[in-house]
């Protein structure tokens, strides 16, 4: 509000005032004053000092009070110009990072794009060498198939002509077969059908009297595990007399026999077989030329050997036998059987005798030539001596089978051959370089390799199965994190990471990967 004061004409000031209304008159020189006073009021001047007119200290504001709100107002001013600058400083910088941000965005975008071109030329370029691969592993099998073709023409060739030779009264010459012999490998697993076409007698109940067996059957006769896989997988061909001496109160000995397919005549033949006599009960094994219906005798008599061990039996086969048509038959015997015990009160007790008497045989090889042409290390295999002063031979296979499967192949190459067993860094290293120099075994490993570790048996405790028996695995090269055992399925080695110097993993037996086979003498 404002204080008029009219002196004369009207003089008019401005001061703090309050809200009584109090008019008077006086006269002074001869004049009337006239004085409206809109409550009272004081003037203040710059520094803060009055000039009262009207004063209560109640009521109205002091000067105090309106210096205090201009140096506020002051101090207000002065902030809001702070802030002004300190956005137009912000607004400037947002303005700059907007910039960058934008710069950043632009080669962020640029750099994905070259990514999805990236990924799109890898994913075609992968599609081209899975095809290269698929192409690579047909050609292979094609040429092998042709090679095996190509031998048993020279194989009947050769025949022909020694039969030419001999009509004609020319002197004969042998077939040169040391790199063209036929071999016959059986060992009696599931996928070679029924038994490789091996038959077994029977007895009178038409039972077979060599049955199919597979792990360990009893504890104190018969082998732990067959020799093929060395895996409760595995199967082998047995004698069961534990069986016969609960069926069979008859106390003589008893034969029984087991027959090969039948071979064509050639120079010569020879078997390699693995055997297991553990018990102590166990009778000769017996080896026959079946020849025109005719046993004869054995060319082969195998004494008792208690070992729990598999061994190598070899038996040649001389052209006596050889010029006619043969089969060769495997003879087990027995005279396990029941009998009862009677006691001074009657009763009776079954009693077992010569239970302990299993014979098996498992992984039979037949070639029709000598045994002496036939090497342990297969045609074409690297050969590396090791630091227990054995010598290796190994063989790469680039087509895809799975780890039993690849055993298979393994045997069929070699009586001594399995998948291979790393035993040390050399021989890893050796077998890596080997790898590494080849461009075929390179792509075609690009998924790893399988080896003959496995944990089958016992998870976790991984053992090599190349010796007849298993044994431990001493020396590893796992790769960090394995072996994990997805799924609970994975009891199979494999050299798997190729970046990584083809560190070991462990797989399902049943994926499909090269292998590496191995020969040790």
């Amino acid at each position: 509000m404002r204080l008029l004061t009219l002196v004369g004409s009207c003089l008019l000031f401005v001061g703090c005032i309050k809200s009584q209304f109090q008019p008077g008159c006086s006269f002074s020189n001869g004049q009337c004053i006239y004085n409206v006073k809109l409550g009272h009021a004081q003037t203040c001047d710059a520094a803060g000092g009055s000039d009262q007119v009207s004063h209560s200290s109640s009521d109205g504001c002091s000067c105090d009070d309106i210096h205090k709100v201009g140096s506020d107002v002051t101090s207000l001013r002065t902030t809001v110009s702070d802030l002004q600058r300190a956005v137009d400083k912000l607004y400037s910088e947002m303005n700059i990072s907007r910039s960058e941000l934008t710069q950043t965005q632009d080669l962020l975008h640029a750099e994905q794009q070259h990514a999805a071109e990236l990924l799109v030329s890898l994913n075609s370029k992968e599609k081209m060498l899975n095809q290269s691969k698929e192409e690579l592993a047909h050609v292979l099998l094609s040429a092998k198939t042709e090679l095996d073709s190509l031998r048993q023409q020279l194989i009947n060739a050769s025949r022909q002509l020694s039969t030419c030779q001999g009509n004609a009264g020319l002197p004969t010459t042998p077939p040169q077969v040391y790199s063209g012999y036929s071999t016959f490998y059986c060992g009696f697993e599931n996928y070679q059908g029924s038994m490789c076409t091996f038959h077994a007698e029977t007895d009178s109940s038409t039972r077979m009297l060599w049955t199919k067996q597979s792990g360990h059957l009893y504890s104190s006769t018969g082998p732990n595990m067959d020799h093929t896989y060395e895996t409760s997988s595995g199967h082998y061909m047995a004698i069961d007399a534990n069986y016969i001496s609960q069926h069979s109160s008859s106390s003589t000995t008893h034969t029984y026999r087991l027959l090969s397919p039948t071979f064509e005549p050639a120079q010569h033949y020879c078997i390699r077989f693995w055997y297991n006599m553990h018990g102590t009960d166990v009778k000769p094994l017996k080896v026959y030329a079946k020849v025109g219906g005719g046993l004869g005798n054995p060319i082969k008599v195998i004494q008792p050997v208690n070992s729990v061990d598999w061994k190598l039996e070899e038996v040649e086969i001389g052209s006596e036998y050889t010029a006619s048509k043969l089969q060769v038959v495997f003879e087990g015997s027995t005279n396990a059987h029941y009998r009862y015990s009677y006691s001074s009160h009657g009763s009776s007790s079954k009693l077992y005798d010569n239970e302990n008497g299993n014979v098996a045989i498992d992984d039979v090889y037949i070639y029709n030539t000598t045994c002496q042409d036939v090497p342990i290390c297969p045609p074409n295999s690297y050969t590396h001596v090791n630091t227990d002063n054995t010598t290796s031979c190994y063989t790469f296979h680039t087509t895809p089978m799975s780890w039993y499967n690849a055993i298979d192949e393994c045997k069929k190459e070699s009586y001594g051959s399995h998948l291979a067993s790393v035993t040390d860094q050399i021989e890893h290293d050796y077998l890596v370089n080997l790898i590494q120099s080849d461009i075929g075994l390179m792509t075609a490993g690009q998924s790893g390799f399988y080896i003959s570790g496995n944990d089958e048996n016992s998870e976790n405790h991984f053992v090599w199965t190349d010796g007849g028996s298993p044994s431990s695995v001493t020396y590893s090269n796992w790769y960090p994190g394995q072996p994990n055992n997805v799924g609970s399925n994975q009891d199979c080695l494999l050299m798997q990471y190729p970046d990584a110097g083809y560190q070991w993993g462990d797989v399902s037996c049943s994926e499909t990967h090269p292998f590496i086979c191995e020969s040790r003498y």
